[in-house]
């Protein structure tokens, strides 16, 4: 069998046990699931009915929730993620399970091409270096809890790859900047963004040190000026409609950790060392678990839970890294003196990301005081979540350790076996996870009641809205043809009780007072200028048609900005082009290589080759 094969083989393996690892875990406690489910998948279920009666169209508003809200510019709202996309072939929980699964998939994949082909290691240091990346708490967590808009988190490498890539053109890099933007706007995933940002300035740095050739800013600055431009045209139209939204509801929330700054820096350190190491070593010495769940809260200093908290990193690449700073430690440095300024740079922007990550985890610190207030990070709060930033760095340099180890020894049995070893504990340590209690994740959610109501849906059923029952759950919604008021689980106005007060009642949504219906109009929430309304106000007895339509989940003929017109029409028409600009580009480059049989070369100008 030829290696090529062998390594696809290996990799194809390590695929398949993750994947096999998060559904079995995510549906240990089945039906109970994951307590936020009831969030994100009641808003797929409301926009799968919405495309059930309306076609693929944006669905601005809904009736389902908050006696009417805006639907699409909410930020929390997954109308475009693939999650949705999956609901028009199964449930909502299989189709949430299935998104981490290709999500985890893609970003070991193109990990793994990033290791092997942009930094040039061999093939086993690059599926070590892909392992220990998707094998991480932060991820894992997030699937088993329900944040389905933080599932996006392996793909943070991709942004990576095409700056980093000598050999994608430009444009094509941009596009991959901008789809993997967009994903991660149109999924929820802001939190995702910043991460992947701070993420991009640790490793830009230590890519320098490593294989300086990689760092060439000519082909840096025009690959982030496509992808900015790209990204605009494709993210534009939500974010200008989340903007005119989070007017009414701008979210400030701040997080201050009562501890000290050498407490929270060993908050970090456990943080990334938790579940996977800590937990069997306590398993070993016969203590509980729980003692790791307390400990981890009060070293962070934080009030959160401990699936909060878990960013943990495989044991597997601990030992590397802590073999890695041994061997640093103890073997006398080789001074190349080369580009010695620029080394220089690098290292001092590597220790300024690296700070600058750190104070975003623990929320305190200069460089943070400082950013915490700009538009995006104000709204940000759980800074724990922040940790993460780590594990893709970490991994790599863990990969880099593998691979100057192996050219040393020069053994292949020696090699096979410590990667075999290595890779295997990363793998098994996946399931340490089954030593921490599951209530410690709050899986009590029963899952049957969307997927009940998925299958009413499915077989045909709207449930129109008739009434106003302001103490109900989101996920009752459908079933009882109503609308809901103060328990509607909505982190924008969980976060900001006292602003939100809709003028409903309890009741019929045809009550009529002061001459206006028993229902909110939602362009008042987001577009009241165009629409001549204002916050609160309700749908007039005078648009008696608008709000039959709107009960009965079609969209009425309200109002848009032109600037919210132009955006819609940007986003749909760049995104056409880039999908067929890029199947023509990698369907050529195919043909190319596969059955013409000639040089590239004389394609440079669209293949990116050198």
């Amino acid at each position: 069998m030829k290696s090529g094969w062998k390594i696809a083989i290996l990799v194809g393996l390590n695929i398949i046990v993750i994947a096999i690892f998060l559904v079995l875990y995510s549906n240990a406690t089945y039906p109970l699931v994951g307590h936020d489910f009831r969030l994100f998948l009641s808003r797929v279920i409301d926009t799968y009915l919405h495309y059930k009666v309306n076609g693929f169209t944006i669905q601005w508003y809904t009736p389902s929730f908050g006696g009417g809200l805006p639907a699409y510019p909410n930020p929390l709202q997954m109308q475009f993620s693939l999650t949705q996309l999956l609901t028009w072939f199964t449930n909502p929980w299989t189709a949430a399970i299935a998104s981490a699964v290709i999500y985890s998939a893609i970003g070991l994949l193109v990990t793994f091409y990033f290791l092997r082909n942009v930094l040039q290691l061999k093939p086993l240091p690059a599926i070590l270096g892909a392992v220990f990346f998707i094998s991480n708490g932060f991820f894992i967590e997030r699937v088993v809890i329900g944040h389905v808009n933080f599932i996006t988190y392996p793909l943070i490498i991709i942004p990576i790859y095409a700056i980093l890539n000598p050999r994608l053109p430009r444009w094509f890099a941009g596009v991959l900047i901008s789809l993997t933007s967009a994903v991660l706007v149109y999924s929820g995933g802001v939190y995702i963004g910043v991460i992947g940002v701070l993420t991009v300035l640790i490793i830009i740095p230590i890519v320098y040190l490593v294989k300086p050739s990689l760092i060439s800013w000519k082909k840096i600055w025009p690959v982030i000026a496509w992808g900015s431009v790209l990204a605009f045209l494709l993210c534009g139209s939500k974010l200008y409609a989340t903007s005119a939204f989070m007017q009414n509801f701008p979210r400030e929330v701040r997080d201050d950790y009562n501890v000290s700054w050498f407490t929270a820096l060993g908050g970090l350190i456990a943080q990334l060392t938790s579940t996977m190491t800590a937990l069997p070593i306590l398993k070993l010495v016969g203590k509980s678990s729980l003692v790791l769940v307390v400990r981890m809260q009060q070293w962070t200093g934080t009030p959160y839970s401990f699936w909060e908290l878990d960013s943990s990193i495989s044991p597997a690449l601990i030992i590397l890294l802590v073999y890695g700073a041994l061997t640093a430690l103890f073997n006398k440095p080789l001074m190349d003196k080369k580009n010695i300024i620029k080394k220089i740079i690098a290292g001092g922007a590597l220790i300024f990301a690296v700070v600058l990550a750190i104070e975003f985890s623990i929320a305190k610190g200069l460089l943070f005081t400082e950013l915490r207030t700009l538009p995006v990070l104000k709204s940000l709060h759980a800074n724990t979540r922040f940790a993460s930033t780590f594990v893709l760095p970490l991994a790599i340099l863990g990969a880099k350790v593998f691979s100057d180890w192996s050219d040393k020894v020069k053994s292949t049995k020696k090699e096979i076996f410590a990667f075999a070893f290595l890779d295997g504990l990363a793998l098994v340590g996946l399931w340490s996870y089954y030593l921490l209690p599951m209530d410690v994740q709050q899986r009590f959610f029963d899952i049957r009641s969307l997927i009940d109501t998925y299958q009413h849906i499915s077989a045909g059923e709207t449930f129109p809205v008739k009434n106003i029952i302001p103490e109900m759950n989101d996920y009752e919604v459908f079933m009882l043809q109503a609308s809901n008021v103060t328990r509607h689980y909505e982190p924008l106005f969980r976060d900001n009780n006292e602003l939100f007060h809709p003028l409903v009642h309890a009741g019929s949504v045809f009550d009529i007072n002061n001459g206006y219906y028993n229902f909110t109009n939602p362009t008042g929430y987001v577009f009241p200028e165009v629409n001549g309304t204002r916050i609160y106000e309700r749908i007039s007895v005078s648009d008696r048609d608008k709000l039959v339509d709107f009960l009965n989940r079609r969209q009425p003929k309200w109002k848009l900005p032109m600037t919210q017109i132009l955006l819609d029409w940007a986003m749909g028409l760049t995104f056409v082009l880039e999908i067929c600009a890029t199947i023509i580009f990698l369907v050529r480059k195919w043909l190319v290589q596969n059955l013409i049989n000639i040089p590239l070369r004389p394609w440079q100008h669209l293949t990116g080759r050198r």
